[in-house]
């Protein structure tokens, strides 16, 4: 889908009614469009009534079945507690914290875990990094959890508003959806609150950014430059014309 949606934009560059500015603009965003989508997710997670209490913090990803495989990241893990020995671990897991972790369902592996111990202070954050390939017909969607565990049981450290029963903080659920199917639990005891926020793509931020950067180029230069050469004004009644045409038709 997502390849389809740059063919069209690549079929949009070359409409005779497109300015050189707007060309300028669609070139950089076939340039900058990773080739397959990711869901971006930070986390953070305030343990400040239970600092202090050792736990195992577990990272979950389980296979839906199907056809296509996910890849779910962790990343820029930080916490104010101590990080202890980590594993075992399960499935197809590579990597150690704070360093990066990757978990996948590549080649049917159905559970796979990141198993480590901590003693828990105010506050830990990560990024997650989800690939989307959605599921199959008939598949569940691949799902990643994450639960705070007492080490001496392998249990869950405390209860969770989790319908399912697990006791998990967070499930994320790889529907096929640029953002997936995400679910944030509270714990009715206080012992913790997550709260998580998206991640902007570099490529929205480097667009923007270009963006930004010919609009004050285009103001250093003064309004003779546009009558000068009208070509390069991008902030116009016709530009605008043009860029609602350029979304009519790419939909």
């Amino acid at each position: 889908m997502r390849n389809k949606r740059l063919a069209e934009l690549a079929d949009l560059i070359r409409k005779p009614q497109l300015s050189w500015g707007l060309r300028v603009i669609f070139c950089l965003i076939l340039l900058i469009s990773p080739a397959s989508a990711f869901a971006d997710l930070f986390v953070n997670v305030n343990t400040s009534p239970i600092s202090g209490t050792s736990a195992q913090l577990a990272f979950d990803f389980i296979y839906g079945g199907g056809p296509s495989s996910n890849t779910a990241t962790i990343l820029d893990f930080s916490t104010t507690g101590t990080l202890g020995t980590n594993g075992p671990n399960s499935g197809d897991v590579t990597g150690t914290l704070p360093g990066g972790v990757s978990l996948s369902t590549a080649g049917g592996s159905f559970f796979n875990e990141y198993l480590t111990d901590i003693t828990l202070g105010t506050t830990f954050s990560f990024q997650l990094d989800a690939t989307t390939n959605a599921p199959g017909v008939g598949s569940l969607p691949d799902a990643f959890s994450f639960f705070l565990l007492d080490p001496n049981t392998g249990l869950p450290l405390f209860t969770t508003t989790d319908p399912s029963g697990a006791d998990s903080l967070l499930t994320f659920n790889i529907d096929g959806s640029s953002q997936g199917a995400l679910s944030v639990f509270s714990a009715p005891g206080g012992e913790s609150v997550v709260s998580v926020t998206s991640v902007p793509e570099p490529c929205a931020l480097l667009l923007i950014g270009t963006v930004l950067a010919l609009l004050l180029l285009r103001t250093w230069q003064g309004r003779s430059w546009d009558r000068e050469r009208p070509e390069f004004c991008l902030i116009t009644q016709s530009s605008l014309k043009e860029m609602s045409y350029a979304k009519e038709t790419l939909g």
